[in-house]
């Protein structure tokens, strides 16, 4: 019943759906001129996996209302809905009606409320059967309906304090992006992750990472900030500004005596110090092992020698360059050289992690029963079905096992419990071919690639999907199709004479009927050397004329016209005697 498609997109409900979803109120807005059922939105907006979802969707229910398929004016009594297959996991449903039972009659709107968190993206189809009932003057129906739509969950973001990763989870396989979100800059910053595959990067977004086999992944990531160090000041010279003090005199023409005590006072940005050790009487010193941070640039160094009575002597000062670790040679105030040497050390270590989810694929294997011809899935069975013949969804459909109903090529996609979908194999379902008997002509079904004819075991006629009988005997023939089924089919005309098709009266046939303009015209018992054919349509006017030879009282005659669909006459004269046959063009 087609009324019922347009407002059963609102039925979005897993097996056992429970009351975990808030209540919702109709929109009464809702409607549509004229009447007929219908549901706002169309279309429930996407949802994203990992992200909690809820959504309210509003149904209209005329209570009378005109078919616009039929032109039936119904009296719609009762919706009830008896079941939903193939929502993603994670979703539910409440209805604002006990058991989702509808009443029309006394109420017109009705809402639904979708709830819960979605695990894996993917476009879902999800299969909803409800039971409507509906009166036609004074007839009660209660008509069951299965339809399927669409619900798009799309990749959702997952993540902590320490880095995020997007998608969540997969089926099957996951491409994952990870990004870490600590960045200590200006100070040096590195990450360590593991994957949980036994892979790992250093980069702080390393390259789409591929899982592709199922499981559940802890994703590890340690993040570590690091600051510079002063960790060695070395003074290979100074200059002569250490002579001439009480403690180390400059003597007329003996020079300086004795030798500065060396020390170094480091200052940072905020003007705090740091004062090293004095080594005593050298020209040359060195200090290691410092370890001194270097956590608020910029940085100078000022050299000096230490005198017990008289003033420290500055011997030159150095401003560090911000250019992370290394060592940096020292040449200033005009002798005094050495070097520095900056290193790093860690000083805030963090270790985060996460779960990535890889779920199962559904084993889909079709089978087909070579008994009954039923198409079977193997194995346990699954959460929801989708049939295809050619590509093409099969309505009403969606158990594990079905009945093919034509030829072709049968696939089923199938949902296990964590929502992930799956195509099975696919399964050629070959024709059944039967050949009838039409006046002088045997026909089979046309559409297939190849037909080869025989009498008696020998080749006769063509690549046709009809023969004109030639005698008495056995005909076979042997079809071919685009799914490489090959099908032969037999016809016995052995216990019936040529005469028992029409007698010597004559006839003539069209075939194949209906047609697309492409047809062919066959006669027999005909008397005269050639026939005159005319082509009417139902009003009796001639669309076609042309001239057909007779051999051996028989004619035959392949034609290819552009007619408009509708049914159309052959009107023939066999020496002054009429004879007609009827066709259909599509």
């Amino acid at each position: 019943m087609r009324y019922a498609t347009l407002f059963l997109s609102l039925v979005l409900a897993s097996y056992g759906a429970v009351a975990q979803c808030p209540d919702c109120t109709p929109d009464t807005g809702c409607n549509t001129s004229p009447a007929y059922p219908t549901m706002c939105p169309l279309t429930p907006p996407d949802a994203t996996a990992g992200e909690q979802y809820q959504t309210a969707i509003t149904f209209w229910m005329p209570a009378t209302f005109t078919d616009p398929g039929t032109g039936v004016t119904v009296d719609f009594q009762q919706m009830t809905i008896t079941g939903v297959s193939g929502l993603p996991f994670g979703l539910s449903i409440q209805y604002n009606q006990p058991g989702g039972v509808y009443y029309p009659q006394n109420e017109s709107h009705g809402c639904a409320q979708i709830c819960g968190t979605p695990v894996v993206a993917g476009s879902y189809p999800v299969t909803i059967s409800i039971l409507a009932g509906v009166s036609y003057n004074g007839f009660n129906l209660n008509v069951p309906e299965d339809f399927t739509i669409q619900l798009t969950v799309l990749p959702g973001s997952g993540g902590n304090a320490g880095f995020t990763f997007t998608p969540i989870s997969g089926c099957g396989s996951a491409a994952v992006q990870f990004e870490a979100l600590i960045d200590g800059s200006p100070s040096p910053t590195g990450y360590v992750w593991d994957f949980g595959d036994g892979t790992g990067s250093t980069a702080n977004i390393p390259p789409v990472h591929q899982y592709s086999e199922a499981g559940d992944y802890t994703v590890t990531l340690e993040t570590t900030i690091g600051g510079y160090v002063l960790q060695q000041v070395a003074l290979t010279g100074v200059n002569d500004n250490w002579c001439g003090d009480v403690e180390e005199p400059n003597l007329p023409l003996i020079g300086c005596q004795g030798a500065p005590d060396l020390y170094f006072v480091l200052t940072d940005g905020s003007g705090s110090t740091y004062t090293s050790s004095t080594v005593d009487n050298s020209h040359t010193a060195t200090w290691s092992g410092l370890d001194v941070p270097l956590n608020i640039p910029p940085y100078s160094i000022s050299f000096y020698d230490e005198d017990a009575i008289s003033q420290n002597d500055l011997l030159g000062t150095y401003n560090l360059p911000a250019n992370g670790a290394g060592t940096y040679n020292v040449n200033v105030a005009g002798g005094t050289t050495g070097n520095l040497v900056v290193g790093e050390s860690a000083q805030d270590v963090f270790t985060h992690t996460d779960t990535v989810h890889v779920y199962p694929l559904p084993e889909v294997v079709l089978q087909e029963d070579g008994q009954s011809g039923e198409l079977c899935i193997e194995g346990p069975a699954l959460q929801g079905y989708v049939w295809f013949l050619d590509g093409d969804t099969v309505p009403d459909a969606h158990g594990a096992c079905l009945f093919p109903t034509g030829p072709g090529l049968w696939q089923v996609e199938a949902m296990n419990g964590f929502g992930c979908t799956a195509m099975s194999n696919t399964v050629v379902v070959c024709p059944e071919v039967e050949i009838v008997l039409n006046g002088p002509v045997l026909q089979v079904p046309s559409g297939f690639s190849s037909y080869a004819w025989t009498l008696q075991g020998n080749a006769v006629g063509g690549n046709d999907p009809f023969m004109v009988i030639q005698g008495n005997g056995l005909y076979t023939v042997t079809v071919t199709d685009v799914n490489g089924c090959t099908v032969t089919a037999a016809y016995d005309l052995t216990t019936m004479g040529i005469a028992d098709l029409g007698g010597s009266s004559g006839g003539m046939t069209v075939f194949p009927v209906p047609n697309n303009g492409r047809f062919t015209v066959a006669g027999h018992g005909l008397v005269s050397p050639e026939v005159s054919v005319q082509v009417l349509d139902v009003l009796g006017r001639p669309v076609g004329s042309f001239v057909i030879p007779v051999v051996n009282g028989t004619m035959r005659r392949s034609l290819d016209l552009e007619l408009p669909p509708g049914p159309y006459w052959l009107r023939a004269w066999d020496g002054g005697r009429p004879i007609t046959a009827r066709f259909a063009v599509r």
